[in-house]
Order: C-alpha cells, then sequence, then structure tokens
C-alpha cells in the first residue's frame, strides 16, 4: 500500500505502456477465452504531478487517433479513468494529479479489445509509477473496471489476452485465475471490422441480446468445441484449434448485427480459411488460418464482400501478441 502523498518520495513521474489488441470467445468460449492480437495496439502515457489545487477531479484524459469523437474524456465514463479511479481511490493517491494521454490506435466499439487494451495499459503504468506491486491477477482484476465503461459489467477475457498475449483461459469461481497456454507459430488470423456506425456502449447491447435460456444439448456442444480448441492450444495444433470453433448459442444471437455476416463466413471458408467466427461481441470478424498466403486471400475475399454490399471495411494479417509492456519510465 502507498504510504506517500509527497511527489518527491516516487521514483517515477511518468511512465508509457503500451497494450495489443484481443479477440475474446473464440466460438463456444464466451467470457473464459482470450487471444492478444499483434494486430494494434493503444498506447497510454500516465504523467503524475503534484496536487495544486482542491479540485476534487485529479485525472484529466487526452485522447488522440482517428474516430475518437465518440470517445468520452469523462473518468467515469472512460475505460482508463475507471482504471485510474479505482486504483487512486484504494491506494490512496488523491493527493497527486493524474494526466492520462492516450495514443488511440485500436477502433472503439468492434470487437478487437480497444477498452480492454487502454486499461491493461493504465494499470501497468499505475502500478510501475507508484510501485504497487500488484500480481498478475490483481492487476488484470483493476484493469476489468475499465470494462464496465463499454460493457456494464466486469469481465476478463479481452484483458487477459492484451496483458498475457497468447491464449487465455479466463476462470472466475471460485477464485479468479488465467491460465496462458503460448499459440501454434503457424496461427495466423485475419480481422475484418467493417465500418459502421455502432452504438456507445456496444459491448453491454451485444450482451443484452443474448439467449438467458439455453437447451442442454447445445450447452455440451460448446463445451466440447471448447474443450478442443484448449487441446489443440495445448498440443499446438492449429487445426485441432479450428475443429472446435463452432458456437451455437453466441453465434446464432449475435450474427445478425453484423452485416453480411453468413456471405463473410461461406466464402471465407471456401477460400481457405479453417474456422470463421465473431470477433468478441462484433461487429469484426475474425478468420483463423494457419497460412499467411491463405491469409492474403481471405483478407481479399472480406473486403470484395463487403464492397459488393456498399460496406467499408479494414482488414488485419496479424498472430498471437506477447502482451502488453512497460516502454519507458521518466525519473523524478
Amino acid at each position: 500500500m502507498v504510504k506517500t502523498n509527497n511527489i518527491n518520495e516516487i521514483e517515477y513521474k511518468e511512465c508509457t505502456a503500451s497494450a495489443p489488441s484481443s479477440t475474446a470467445n473464440l466460438g463456444p468460449g464466451y467470457d473464459v477465452f482470450g487471444l492478444g492480437l499483434n494486430a494494434l495496439e493503444d498506447i497510454v502515457h500516465l504523467i503524475v504531478t503534484e496536487k495544486t489545487c482542491n479540485d476534487t477531479n485529479n485525472i484529466h484524459i487526452k485522447i488522440k487517433g482517428n474516430d475518437i469523437e465518440n470517445i468520452p474524456i469523462d473518468p467515469e465514463l472512460n475505460s482508463s479513468g475507471k482504471v485510474a479511479k479505482k486504483i487512486i481511490k484504494d491506494y490512496n493517491l488523491q493527493y497527486f494529479d493524474f494526466m492520462i494521454n492516450i495514443e488511440k490506435n485500436i477502433p472503439a466499439g468492434y470487437g478487437m479489445g480497444s477498452s480492454g487494451a487502454s486499461a491493461v495499459a493504465t494499470a501497468i503504468a499505475f502500478n510501475k509509477i507508484f510501485k504497487l506491486n500488484m500480481d498478475d491477477t490483481n492487476l488484470l482484476d483493476y484493469a476489468a473496471e475499465g470494462e464496465l465503461a463499454s460493457a456494464g459489467v466486469k469481465h476478463y477475457d479481452n484483458i487477459a489476452g492484451s496483458f498475457f498475449g497468447n491464449f487465455v483461459i479466463v476462470r472466475t469461481k471460485p477464485t479468479l485465475k488465467f491460465i496462458r497456454i503460448e499459440s501454434p507459430k503457424d496461427l495466423t488470423l485475419v480481422v475484418c471490422v467493417p465500418l459502421i456506425k455502432v452504438p456507445r456502449m456496444k459491448t453491454e447491447v451485444a450482451r443484452k441480446i443474448l439467449p438467458q435460456n439455453v437447451p442442454l444439448n447445445k450447452i455440451t456442444q460448446n463445451v466440447s468445441n471448447a474443450c478442443t480448441i484448449v487441446a489443440g492450444f495445448y498440443n499446438k495444433d492449429v487445426q485441432m484449434i479450428c475443429n472446435g470453433i463452432n458456437d451455437c448459442i453466441i453465434e446464432p444471437a449475435r450474427q445478425k448485427l453484423i452485416p453480411q455476416y453468413k456471405q463473410l463466413k461461406e466464402r471465407s471458408l471456401h477460400a481457405g480459411a479453417l474456422a470463421f467466427a465473431i470477433s468478441g461481441a462484433g461487429p469484426s470478424t475474425i478468420a483463423f488460418l494457419n497460412s499467411k498466403d491463405k491469409a492474403a486471400i481471405v483478407s481479399d475475399i472480406m473486403e470484395e464482400t463487403y464492397k459488393e454490399f456498399n460496406t467499408r471495411c479494414k482488414t488485419f494479417i496479424c498472430n498471437p501478441s506477447s502482451g502488453a509492456k512497460i516502454t519507458s519510465v521518466k525519473l523524478n
């Protein structure tokens, strides 16, 4: 626990951290599976200064990047701000002023873990500056505060993938645990982001349409598929992973929110994708392959499909990421 209110007793006064994009669920692993992606990253630069007035708002957020008009800078509504507020309260840091500069590279609200990445980078920056010595589980529990801004609930799949990189299993009961498994070297992903208007707190909207009662046979099918994915990552077998990426519960409910989902899936699989799924809560989709050459073909098919239906999109050919990191610190 921090016991100082003196800026001169803090070793670092500035810290820059980056956290990569991620995808969640991988089909049947709703709220359980996360996978870090090296497609894009958010960068958070945290500056701590001595408090100079009695203003109760000691968190100031600035954001730069493309398509940031709808990202709030109010700390109560921003994923980084939510993380900062919780850490400041719990560690008695209200004697300082905080400037959080966010370089937003991951598009917000499209299923690539944008809010999770900013939240993770903010948490590890606070942990570094104040030497809070959080273990990974505690740190990620704070990072999950940021998901309240986009989903209305704390969930850990995206933040775990962004923080750890590679494939992560989230276990919340009876206690919070994370299990990280290295990905196969040849696992290649193609993420397709349709440039459509999405509602604020899109993830919360996407969660509300999910079925509350599910037949037992569908649960059994999804559990079987999820186990196949885990076995595939453990065995470093891309084909086995892809054999399990089949969801009969969440995908049928959410696919109606994604333009041309059925066409994208059918054409991507025909072009060589080994599996296809909604990325997180969407509207991005993700194809799984074991070949960069085939990934380029699938990427072109995705773009052509959306062009046919007069929708703009961006595609990213990527691999599992290595996780979040501190990129620089500045001594006091």
